[in-house]
């Protein structure tokens, strides 16, 4: 997930529309949240990170966000009734990977690195990425930083889960954090940070959700919990490198068909990022989850599934429409 300014049941039917998270937390190795999981899970090596999975079929990547590993795609289990191979890694500083660290470091393009390990060890094709928030950053960084020939077979769509191409406004691009966020405070969030992470992890969870409404409290403390067990050293980093990052050329030119998904009610992003993205790339396909914030498939996880598996063209979500 992208923070909100310091300063400032998985097994069921994917197309109904309950609005609290789906199942209990997964157990981690190295962090919180000692209870059962929809997904089986693999510890990170010395070569790829941690990741969790469920069903088999053709490949469903998702990418998590800052601070809130894997364990957020809960929901997203039950679409491997659909016919998918569900698969959530842990990134660096998160979860299962919490001691796990890339060669290039607390960056996107080390986390994308260890992404496409992960898709080279498991020997994905014709997978759908979909990342949240810094998790699309990573997607798009797979698109920017990989070569056709690498991507083809591989990668057959990315997608991207209520993020902004740029997260420092300009003026430009006026659709960054919170409308209007710059360097100086990219910097300033790092060093809070760095020094006292636990305390604002009640501040970042509140930008999770839809505004104007209060999450379940049973589901807020639970991504308290997540949040709560990452590495904040390398939260840092990743938060100054997602500052560092503008995804609005790739997007332009990109060669893999991307899509995007919204929440109607972020407290993050503004409803103009939509057209001002699909604005930078005319064939990217969106749409927006009513009723929820900065993280709608942890809010409405099974309205959640419905929009993707009509992103991705499912054939048996065409087929009920």
């Amino acid at each position: 997930m992208d923070a909100a300014d310091p300063t400032a049941d998985p097994t069921a039917d994917p197309t109904a529309d309950p609005t609290t998270l789906a199942g209990p937390a997964a157990p981690c190795p190295d962090g919180p949240s000692p209870t059962a999981s929809p997904f089986t899970e693999h510890r990170a090596d010395a070569h790829l990170p941690g990741w969790r999975e469920t069903g088999a079929g053709r490949p469903l990547l998702l990418l998590h966000g800052w601070s809130v590993p894997g364990q957020a795609f809960a929901g997203q289990a039950a679409l491997a009734q659909r016919g998918y191979r569900v698969i959530a890694p842990d990134h660096a500083g998160h979860g299962l990977s919490l001691r796990w660290r890339p060669a290039a470091g607390g960056t996107i393009a080390g986390l994308a690195d260890g992404v496409a390990a992960l898709i080279d060890a498991l020997a994905l094709r014709d997978a759908i990425v979909v990342g949240w928030s810094m998790g699309a950053m990573m997607a798009w960084e797979l698109a920017r930083g990989r070569s056709r020939s690498w991507l083809d077979g591989r990668v057959a769509a990315i997608g991207a889960i209520d993020m902004t191409p740029r997260l420092l406004t300009a003026p430009d691009w006026p659709h960054g954090l919170h409308g209007d966020y710059t360097a100086t405070q990219a910097e300033q969030m790092a060093a809070q940070v760095r020094r006292h992470w636990h305390g604002m992890v009640p501040t970042v969870n509140a930008g999770l959700w839809a505004e104007g409404a209060e999450p379940p409290a049973h589901d807020a403390a639970r991504v308290r919990e997540w949040m709560t067990g990452c590495d904040a050293g390398v939260l840092a980093e990743l938060w100054l490198d997602m500052a560092r990052q503008d995804y609005r050329p790739t997007l332009r030119k990109a060669a893999v068909p991307l899509f995007c998904l919204y929440g109607a009610r972020s407290r993050l992003y503004r409803p103009p990022l939509a057209a001002a993205t699909v604005a930078l790339q005319p064939a990217l396909r969106v749409a927006t989850i009513p009723g929820t914030g900065h993280s709608p498939h942890l809010e409405r996880p099974q309205a959640f599934n419905a929009a993707l598996l009509q992103m991705i063209g499912d054939p048996a979500q065409a087929s009920a429409r």
